[in-house]
């Protein structure tokens, strides 16, 4: 046995070779590649659903009811993330020996709606900046892909420029807008419509939605094409282009028409299942998995935007969208709560626009108790703007829905203004002592769509 080559193996531990000395004499250290910890909150109490991962893998572990997880195969360099809404990213530097206890602290997010055009005008971005600066804004919602389906920012990605989703003149480089953002503690929201996207439905249409009479993709009522969500494939491009916004360092995803299509000629829709609720959801679901398997070890969190109507009725409402399918994927579950866009009759109000606070609290009570056991967050799109017949909001009006959502625990809330001009009178000075940086990077110990252009179903004209 002398001069043999042994490979030594146990369970929790890299493996090792060594070679049998002439003396016979041989010690194997091996190396732990496990880490194990808790992870809590500010106070001390443990926090549960947590994934704790290796920055790069493609396996993560969740925190059980005591904060308690124990991640095995980790490597001797790199960083371990723990990952929970709600709360700052944590990184850790791996280190031999390291202790994987982790303390979280608690973030709230109050975005401002950034369109394409925020980047285009000059000047308006500064302006955009000096207002964050002024107020308790701490967040950006930059459009990253609307409903014409091409991608503002500068991208290799190949699915992306397969299909002619990428622009010769990108609206803006990643490379160059995030960092700096970041540097000013700002955090960062891709939003991206998915399923309307005129470009992807021309250049595939096999993905789309199929016009039964003219046998081209399908046309909404303003001429829009629509991804089919049970396509095969589709689920697999929305994930590529989520997975690349976390690789280029957005802080969140947020899924935007994440439905089926609407508002259009519907005898002459074709799809590739029955266009009926038992196949709908389905669907949904897969497409929401795909994307959150894609994003689950990534520094980047999930959102959805999802009308309330499917969710404070019994059924989908034709769109595929219900708690079931959508809660259990997504970091962010975010509602566009905008009051105007409420029925008469809605919660016993006959013009549901002039009780913004009601509308909200009413909303997110249902939907609290739908997200009961689960680790989503409830962060709403409210309104800054006025719709149809309705004036525009007021600086109170504002404020009634942020109370709201203040009270029902939710974690911030968004504000959407189809042309980015916000009521600053809403708007509370910024927080004392807040650094609205996304991640805490710290030292281990050793040892549709919120906006009025995606305007939701008419709601139903009784209270549910």
């Amino acid at each position: 046995m002398r001069g043999a080559t042994l490979t030594v193996e146990a369970p929790g531990h890299d493996a090792a070779e060594a070679t049998v000395p002439e003396d016979g004499g041989l010690a194997v250290e091996l190396r732990s590649n496990v880490v194990a910890g808790t992870v809590t909150d500010a106070d001390g109490a443990p926090v549960a659903g947590v994934r704790v991962f290796v920055e790069g893998s493609e396996t993560a572990v969740v925190t059980d009811e005591e904060g308690a997880y124990e991640l095995a195969g980790v490597p001797e360099s790199g960083v371990l993330m723990a990952k929970r809404a709600g709360y700052r990213l944590v990184e850790l530097a791996l280190a031999d020996g390291m202790v994987g206890d982790i303390s979280l602290e608690p973030f709230e997010v109050r975005a401002l709606y950034a369109p394409a055009a925020i980047f285009e005008a000059p000047g308006r971005l500064d302006a955009m900046l000096a207002l964050l600066d002024r107020t308790e804004a701490n967040a950006l919602v930059i459009d990253v892909k609307e409903t014409d389906g091409r991608l503002f920012h500068a991208t290799d990605l190949p699915e992306a420029v397969e299909v002619g989703a990428v622009r010769e003149a990108p609206i803006f480089d990643l490379e160059e807008l995030l960092p700096m953002l970041r540097d000013r503690g700002i955090y960062t929201i891709a939003r991206m419509v998915v399923m309307k996207d005129n470009t992807m439905a021309s250049a595939r249409p096999e993905l789309a939605v199929m016009n039964t009479a003219t046998g081209e993709p399908w046309r909404d009522n303003i001429g829009g094409a629509w991804l089919d969500p049970a396509a095969p494939g589709v689920a697999e491009y929305i994930a590529a282009i989520a997975g690349d916004l976390a690789a280029k360092g957005f802080d969140e995803v947020q899924l935007d028409y994440i439905r089926f299509f609407s508002d259009g000629p519907y005898a002459v829709a074709d799809t590739n299942l029955p266009n009926t609720q038992s196949f709908r959801l389905p669907a949904i679901q897969r497409v929401l998995r795909v994307v959150s398997e894609e994003l689950e070890t990534t520094r980047a969190f999930l959102g959805a935007d999802v009308f309330p109507i499917s969710f404070i009725v019994p059924d989908d409402q034709g769109i595929g969208q219900r708690p079931e399918v959508i809660m259990p994927y997504v970091d962010y579950f975010c509602p566009m709560v905008y009051p105007s866009h409420y029925g008469p009759g809605v919660f016993g109000f006959d013009v549901p626009n002039n009780y913004p606070y009601e509308v909200v609290d009413r909303t997110l009570e249902i939907m609290n108790r739908q997200a009961e056991g689960l680790p989503v967050v409830i962060r709403p799109w409210i309104q800054d703007f006025g719709y149809g017949s309705f004036p525009p909001y007021s600086a109170d009006q504002v404020r009634a829905q942020m109370t709201a959502a203040a009270e029902r625990e939710a974690g911030g809330w968004m504000i959407w203004n189809a042309r980015a001009t916000f009521t600053e009178a809403a708007l509370g000075p910024p927080r004392d002592g807040e650094d609205a940086g996304p991640t805490t990077s710290v030292e281990p110990a050793p040892s549709a769509s919120p906006p009025a252009s995606d305007e939701p179903p008419a709601a139903p004209s009784a209270s549910p």
